[in-house]
C-alpha cells in the first residue's frame, strides 16, 4: 500500500501543484483519488518516473507517451496526473469534491 502524505510530498518535491486527495473509502475497503497538475508534460514524465523508482510500480502507466494525462492504479490509491487544461476538461475535481480530505 501506497503511504499518501508520501506520496503527496514526492508530487509537490516534483514541481506538481494543486495536489488534491479524495477519500472513497467504504466499510469493505480503503480506497482514495489523488489529483495534481503538472505545468508541462516533461515534468509529468519526469514525476511518473521517480513514482515508478519510489514504489517499485509494475503496473500499466495509462497516458505517459503523451504526458497530459498520467494514470496509476495502487492497491489503495488511484493517482492522475494532468496538465492544467486537460484537469479543468474533464473535471474530476467537481465529481469528487463530498469527498476531499486534508493531508
Amino acid at each position: 500500500m501506497v503511504d499518501i502524505k508520501g506520496l503527496v510530498k514526492l508530487l509537490q518535491d516534483n514541481k506538481l501543484k494543486n495536489v488534491l486527495v479524495y477519500n472513497l473509502s467504504d466499510v469493505s475497503c480503503e480506497k482514495y483519488i489523488v489529483l495534481a497538475s503538472s505545468m508541462k508534460a516533461a515534468d509529468s514524465k519526469k514525476c511518473a518516473d521517480a513514482i515508478v523508482e519510489k514504489y517499485g510500480y509494475e503496473g500499466k502507466i495509462e497516458g505517459y507517451n503523451k504526458g497530459e494525462w498520467i494514470v496509476f492504479d495502487f492497491q489503495n490509491l488511484t493517482l492522475h496526473i494532468f496538465l492544467p487544461k486537460v484537469r479543468e476538461k474533464y473535471n474530476l475535481d467537481k465529481l469528487y469534491k463530498p469527498k476531499k480530505i486534508s493531508i
